[in-house]
């Protein structure tokens, strides 16, 4: 009996692709909740209210930080989508800091393969909710 092992090959996005995607949810926006405390102050859940805020300045933030890293041409990379070694080797030049996740300041080119299929799969379960 013979087992073969079948490759599965990943289209993994190129440069142009790479510098075209966005950490931010496209709709981030829609959900804006500081128009909720003047429409309707009495009924407010303090509690959630403090939540979505901190959620939409997050968004805000990192919306900042990805525009200003594009003029640059650098793109964000989350702290989780690295290596510790690599994230040793950029240090503090390269780090932001936005809230309690970091992100990494690095050209598409400089993105390893496995950085690569990381990215995709953070966008797929953080950004695409």
């Amino acid at each position: 009996m013979i087992l073969r092992e079948e490759k599965i090959q990943l289209q993994l996005p190129s440069d142009n692709e790479i510098k075209k995607i966005s950490l931010v949810p496209s709709n981030y926006k829609d959900k804006d909740p500081r128009p909720l405390t003047y429409l309707n102050p009495e009924t407010v859940n303090i509690v959630v209210y403090t939540k979505q805020v901190q959620k939409f300045n997050y968004y805000q933030m990192l919306e900042l930080a990805e525009d200003l890293a594009k003029r640059q041409g650098f793109i964000l990379l989350p702290y989780r989508c690295m290596h510790w070694q690599r994230v040793k080797e950029y240090g503090a030049d390269r780090k932001i800091k936005i809230g309690r996740k970091s992100f990494f300041m690095m050209k598409p080119s400089e993105l390893t393969k496995g950085e690569r299929i990381k990215l995709i799969d953070y966008i797929n379960e953080e950004v695409k909710q």
